[in-house]
C-alpha cells in the first residue's frame, strides 16, 4: 500500500502503540482512583501532557485533553464568544468545518456579526485582517495550516491584530501540529487546539491548549477530570499515545525531507499536465492538485484499486456531492475543481511512494481518456 492521506490521519507510531499497549494492558487503572493501579494510571496521564506540552514549547498546565481536535475547538470557540466584547466574529472562507461550523451556531446564538476574511490564492491577508479587526470584535478563529491546500495562514500577524484590539484569539494547529516551529504563546493566541492522529497517534485524542488567564465554561458536566473543564474519565490508552507520538514525531519529521518530496511530486505532475495548487506560504506536507479534464472519484477507484491512497480533499467532507469550500474560496475554476486530489505525507513516505503516485495518475489519464 502506497498510502499518501496523512491529512486525514496518520499510521499510528511505534512509539505511540507501545504506551497506548501499556496503558490498556499494565497501567489500566483509573487515573482519578487513590490505589497502585490508579497512581500509575496517573503517572502516565501526566507524562503525556507533558509530552504535547514539550511538543508544543508551553508548560503541561495550559494543556486540556479532548477527544480530538473538533472538541477542542467546540470547547474553545464556545467559551470565548464574549457578546460584551463586541459584536463581530472573525474568521476566513477556509477553515475547517470544526471551526466553521461552530462559529456559525455561536454567531446565530449570541447574535454575532460573521465576518469571513477571503483566502482567493491560498491564504488570507493580514492586511484585510487589519481593515475587519478593530474594537468591535469579540473573537478571531484562524487555522496556522490549511488541511486541503498545505497554506500556512498569517497567524502570527493576525494574533498581534487580536490582541490590539482586545479581542480573544484561537488557532486550529491540528495540521501544523509537529510541522512547523511555534508556541501558542509565540502566535499570541487564547487557544490552541492539536489532534493525536495527525502526528501518528491514535484517533479518539486531542488537546486544547489554553492561556493563563483565559477561563471557558465546560460543555461537558460530571466528575470534573482535566481542572473541572472536560469531565469523563481519561481515554488513557489513546492519550498516553498522543504523548509518545507527540514525542516521537518531532524526532523524526524533517522539514527538508518533506519539501524535497513536494517538490519532486509538484515537477513530475506538471510535467504530466497536471495543475498544481501551490499556496504562497505552504507546509509541505500537502500537494493539492488537479487533472484537467478528469473527474475526482474515478480516479481516486483506480489509483485504489493500485494500493494508492490519496484523497479529493478533506475526509470530513468524503462522500458529499458540493465542492470544496476551500477550493472554491482559493479560485479554482469548476473544471479543475470536479478533477482535484491531495496527496499528503508523513516522515514515513518515500520518494518511491511519490513515484508510484506519478505512475498511477499517468495511467488514471490514459485509462480514463479511453
Amino acid at each position: 500500500m502506497i498510502y499518501l492521506d496523512n491529512a486525514a490521519t496518520t499510521r499510528p507510531s511505534p512509539a505511540a502503540v507501545a504506551a497506548l499497549t501499556e496503558a490498556a494492558t499494565d497501567c489500566f487503572g483509573n487515573p482519578s482512583s487513590l490505589h497502585q493501579a490508579g497512581m500509575a494510571a496517573h503517572r502516565l496521564l501526566r507524562r503525556a501532557r507533558e509530552q504535547v506540552a514539550a511538543a508544543l514549547s508551553t508548560d503541561p498546565a495550559r494543556i486540556t485533553f479532548t477527544s480530538g481536535g473538533t472538541e477542542a475547538s467546540n470547547l474553545a470557540l464556545q467559551g470565548l464568544a464574549d457578546r460584551h466584547k463586541g459584536r463581530r466574529i472573525v474568521t476566513t472562507d477556509a477553515e475547517h468545518p470544526a471551526v466553521l461550523r461552530t462559529l456559525e451556531a455561536v454567531a446565530a446564538a449570541g447574535d454575532f456579526e460573521l465576518t469571513l476574511l477571503s483566502t482567493r490564492g491560498g491564504a488570507p491577508s493580514a492586511e484585510e485582517a487589519a481593515r475587519v479587526i478593530d474594537k468591535d470584535t469579540a473573537l478571531v478563529a484562524m487555522m496556522l495550516v490549511n488541511n486541503e491546500t498545505g497554506a500556512v495562514f498569517p497567524v502570527r500577524e493576525v494574533g498581534a491584530l487580536a490582541r490590539a484590539a482586545g479581542a480573544r484569539f484561537h488557532v486550529d494547529a491540528v495540521q501544523g501540529f509537529g510541522k512547523l516551529p511555534f508556541s501558542p504563546e509565540g502566535l499570541q493566541c487564547d487557544t490552541l487546539a492539536v489532534s493525536a492522529h495527525k502526528v501518528g497517534g491514535v484517533k479518539g485524542a486531542g488537546a486544547l491548549w489554553t492561556a493563563a488567564g483565559v477561563h471557558l465554561k465546560p460543555t461537558l458536566f460530571g466528575g470534573g477530570q482535566e481542572k473541572g473543564l472536560r469531565s469523563g474519565t481519561e481515554p488513557m490508552p489513546a492519550i498516553a499515545a498522543f504523548g509518545a507520538a507527540a514525542e516521537d514525531y518531532r524526532r523524526r519529521y524533517s522539514h527538508g525531507a518533506m519539501q524535497a518530496l513536494y517538490d519532486r511530486l509538484e515537477g513530475e505532475l506538471t510535467a504530466l499536465g497536471c495543475v498544481v495548487h501551490r499556496p504562497p506560504v505552504l507546509c509541505p506536507v500537502i500537494l493539492s492538485f488537479s487533472v484537467p479534464g478528469m473527474r475526482a472519484e474515478p480516479m481516486l477507484s483506480l489509483l485504489s484499486a493500485r494500493g494508492i491512497c490519496v484523497s479529493a480533499g478533506s475526509a470530513c467532507a468524503a462522500g458529499k456531492k458540493s465542492d470544496s469550500h476551500v477550493l472554491k474560496a482559493f479560485g479554482l475554476p469548476p473544471e479543475l475543481l470536479k478533477g482535484t486530489l491531495r496527496a499528503s505525507f508523513s516522515p514515513e513516505t518515500t520518494e518511491e511512494d511519490i513515484l508510484a503516485l506519478v505512475d498511477g495518475v499517468r495511467a488514471c489519464m490514459t485509462e480514463l481518456a479511453r
